[in-house]
């Protein structure tokens, strides 16, 4: 009987940690900086379980990432955002359109040729696409994406550095946000300063992989971070993150995470405070400061 007895008990203790734990990962934003090699994949779950994928790595990875971070069964994605036609944000977009019912599309349109934008476009056919600037913004429940840059529409021109097509996007909830900036490099950063634009965030996605062609030091001041994510390749050919871009978040007291060193980071945003989760041990949950 008492062996019967302590059963019952543990189970109920199990039953309520596991009550717990699920009440902490529902109701908060949540982002997923996948672990794709030497590119960029973000996913985005908002507390009503809106899905919002921006650009999609190189190769097929984020299949598999996607697998593990949405749903079982899961099978459609609210908004995709393509930042700029370069393969390491584009490649792994071709699959997913195919895997999952994308409904919406938001992208730059700059002028572009060859055979992997093509294979992108075409399956992008029947799909609500948007144009993505300033005017741009879209509310999923309570979160918003926020679109600062372009000012204006750029669809087709013909840009001398592509990274430069990367909307800038802030994720904006009523006490945490964070800054999206793809491959975005220091004369958007300048743009967007000299426009005295509001980039204040939470965290901070570094732009193109932590080169040191982004994330001037004028820039990571106003933008004011807590936390850098920087989603880059073990090993890769470009050095990526740059010992500068390191050296500035350190002298900023930010806290750096990296997916060549951390794997696919995933943040729960709550109102006032973080804690590791327990049913899964590299999802984390983050939020501002209380004000």
């Amino acid at each position: 009987m008492k062996t019967s007895l302590f059963l019952w008990i543990c189970l109920g203790a199990l039953d309520l940690c596991l009550a717990i734990q699920l009440s902490m990962l529902r109701p908060h934003l949540q982002l997923h900086v996948l672990d794709v090699g030497q590119g960029d994949a973000i996913l985005l779950t908002t507390p009503d379980q809106h899905h919002v994928l921006v650009d999609g790595g190189p190769g097929q990875k984020v299949l598999e990432e996607l697998g593990e971070v949405l749903p079982l069964g899961f099978e459609e994605i609210d908004l995709l955002v393509l930042t700029h036609p370069h393969a390491d944000h584009m490649e792994g977009l071709i699959p997913v359109l195919q895997r999952f019912k994308v409904k919406a599309i938001l992208m730059t349109f700059p002028e572009e040729d060859g055979k992997t934008y093509e294979a992108f476009l075409s399956g992008t056919v029947g799909i609500p696409i948007y144009n993505a600037e300033a005017e741009m913004d879209f509310k999923l429940g309570n979160v918003v994406l926020n679109v600062l840059y372009p000012f204006e529409s750029i669809s087709g021109e013909s840009l001398e550095n592509l990274n430069n097509a990367s909307p800038v996007i802030r994720v904006e909830t009523e006490r945490v946000s964070v800054l999206l900036t793809g491959d975005a490099e220091q004369e958007v950063e300048a743009e967007l300063l000299a426009a005295e634009i509001d980039m204040h965030a939470d965290i901070l996605k570094a732009g193109h992989h932590g080169s040191r062609t982004s994330s001037t030091l004028e820039f990571l001041e106003a933008v004011g971070a807590e936390l850098m994510i920087i989603s880059c390749g073990v090993d890769n050919d470009y050095g990526h993150p740059h010992k500068e871009t390191l050296q500035k978040a350190e002298d900023l007291g930010m806290e750096v995470l990296r997916t060549d060193k951390d794997g696919r980071i995933s943040l729960i945003f709550d109102q006032a405070s973080w804690t590791r989760s327990i049913l899964a041990p590299r999802l984390r949950s983050f939020s501002s400061k209380p004000s």
